[in-house]
C-alpha cells in the first residue's frame, strides 16, 4: 500500500480541506478556474477514491472590489445545524484589505452566503476549533497591515461569525519571518497545531507541529534536534508540502490532508497520509 495517496479528483486543488460525514467525505479547496471565478468547487466521495464532483459552494460575496479579488483557504466549521465556511478574501488583490470571512449554509454543499470579514486588522488563512472545555476559537496569520504579520494569532468566538476582538499571538516569545495554514487535532488531551513555513512557492514549503494542553495557554513547538520538528517538507514528486487539514476516516484511522507542488510545478495537487501518534509526536504512519 503507498503510504501518501494523490486524490485524483481532476485538477490542482491548493490549501485542501477534507471533512469527514455519515455519508461519506468532502473535499474543497483553493482552485482557480480558466474564468478565474471559481469559488471553491467541492467534490464527494464515499471511499476516498472516486470524487464527485458537486460544484462551487460560496455565492459571490457583495462587497466593494469582490469581484477582482482573491479567494483561497477554505474551511467547513459544523455549528448545530449550520454549516460555516471560513476563507480568505481581498478586494481587487490588494493585501492590505485582504481578510478572513466566514458564510454560512444549511448544506455541507452550500450554497454558502458571505456573513462579514471577522478581524480589525488584515487576516489570512483562518482556522475555527472547540477546545476540551467547549470555547470556540479562530487561529489566523496576520498580513500586510497587521500589526503582527506573518504570525500566528489567536483570538476567542464568541459564535461563529463573531470574534472577541481580542488577538494574542500563539508563540508569545516568538516573531517568525512568516507561519501559515494553521489546523488543530485533539488527541489524548493535547491539542496539536499543524503550520507551515517556508515559501508556498517553491520546494521550502513544510509542515511543523506544536503542542498545547489548553487554547488558554501558549503553543510549544516540537522539537527535532533543536529544530521545529518537519512532519513533512520536500520529498520525491511532492516538492514543497503544506496548508494541511485532519480527519478522522470511518475506519477511524486519522489522515493528514495536505497540498504539494509536481515536479513540472503545473499546481498544487492535493494527497493525503495516515498519521499516527508515537510519544505524543505525529508522525507519518508507515502501513
Amino acid at each position: 500500500m503507498m503510504v501518501h495517496r494523490k486524490l485524483e479528483i481532476g485538477h490542482a486543488v491548493a490549501d485542501p480541506f477534507l471533512i469527514s460525514r455519515p455519508e461519506g467525505y468532502y473535499l474543497t479547496g483553493t482552485h482557480h478556474g480558466p474564468d478565474n471565478e471559481t469559488r471553491f468547487e467541492m467534490f464527494f466521495s464515499k471511499d476516498l477514491e472516486k470524487w464527485d464532483p458537486l460544484g462551487n459552494i460560496l455565492i459571490l460575496p457583495d462587497y466593494p472590489g469582490s469581484c477582482e479579488g482573491f479567494f483561497w483557504a477554505p474551511e467547513i466549521f459544523v455549528f448545530g445545524d449550520k454549516f460555516y465556511l471560513y476563507y480568505t478574501a481581498d478586494s481587487d488583490k490588494d493585501p492590505y484589505r485582504r481578510y478572513v470571512r466566514v458564510a454560512v449554509s444549511d448544506r455541507v454543499n452550500g450554497p454558502y452566503r458571505d456573513l462579514g470579514a471577522l478581524t480589525r486588522y488584515p487576516s489570512i488563512d483562518g482556522h475555527p476549533f472547540v477546545d476540551f472545555k467547549g470555547n470556540m476559537y479562530l487561529i489566523y496569520t496576520g498580513n500586510e497591515g497587521n500589526p503582527d504579520m506573518g504570525q500566528l494569532l489567536v483570538d476567542r468566538l464568541i459564535e461563529p461569525g463573531r470574534l472577541a476582538g481580542e488577538p494574542r499571538k500563539v508563540f508569545p516569545s516568538e516573531t517568525v519571518e512568516w507561519e501559515e495554514g494553521a489546523f488543530t487535532f485533539m488527541h489524548e488531551g493535547c491539542i496539536f497545531l499543524f503550520s507551515s513555513m517556508g515559501n508556498w512557492r517553491d520546494g521550502t514549503y513544510h509542515i511543523i507541529v506544536s503542542r498545547a494542553e489548553s487554547a488558554d495557554k501558549p503553543f510549544k513547538r516540537i522539537l527535532d534536534n533543536g529544530k521545529p520538528y518537519a512532519l513533512l517538507s520536500t520529498m520525491g514528486d511532492r516538492i514543497g508540502p503544506g496548508h494541511c487539514s485532519l480527519f478522522k476516516a470511518h475506519d477511524g484511522t486519522v489522515y493528514i490532508c495536505y497540498h504539494a507542488w509536481d515536479r513540472e510545478k503545473t499546481g498544487r495537487y492535493a494527497w493525503i497520509a495516515p498519521l499516527d501518534f508515537d510519544n505524543g509526536v505525529p508522525k507519518i504512519a508507515q502501513r
